[in-house]
């Protein structure tokens, strides 16, 4: 087994993406990734390789975001009704483009889209079946589609 500074290391950046993906507070983000973490270093004996290494971590990160959101401790996540900041100079920023998916197809595009999980994956992780997933990412693309092309008459009507 590796090092946990070598576990971090390699997986720290796709964890706090991922978090970063559901969770909006940067401190939330460090301790929900920090958190993730010692539950790996705890767990990894429960580790059984049915599926990637990277998976079992962000489905630690997932319930540990899930189990936060549960208790009702302060988890901003980010605001579905903040639009994407544009300006004569800027492209749209993607990460307030996703910001507005609801929070399941979020999370299904995260996995999906953004970290290049398979369906399958995205399913073991989510623990849901795998048409859920499907249906997630596919109405997650049709808002992303609808978004950027809310923004896209909001860029026309900057640069004009």
């Amino acid at each position: 087994m590796k090092s946990i500074d070598q576990v971090i290391e390699e997986h720290g950046p796709s964890v706090t993406a991922y978090v970063r993906s559901l969770v909006r507070d940067k401190s939330m983000v460090d301790d929900l990734v920090q958190e993730t973490f010692i539950r790996v270093w705890r767990y990894q004996s429960s580790f059984r390789g049915e599926g990637s290494f990277q998976g079992w971590i962000i489905s630690i990160a997932h319930n540990v975001v899930v189990s936060a959101m549960a208790k009702r401790i302060d988890v901003p996540t980010l605001e579905l009704d903040v639009p994407p900041t544009v300006d004569e100079y800027s492209e749209i920023d993607f990460v307030s483009v996703v910001a507005q998916l609801p929070i399941d197809q979020r999370h299904a595009v995260a996995l999906c889209l953004v970290m290049g999980f398979s369906y399958q994956e995205a399913a073991d992780i989510s623990n849901v079946p795998i048409g859920t997933i499907r249906s997630r990412v596919s109405r997650g693309r049709e808002s992303l589609r609808e978004i950027l092309a809310a923004s896209e008459q909001i860029e026309l009507r900057v640069a004009q």
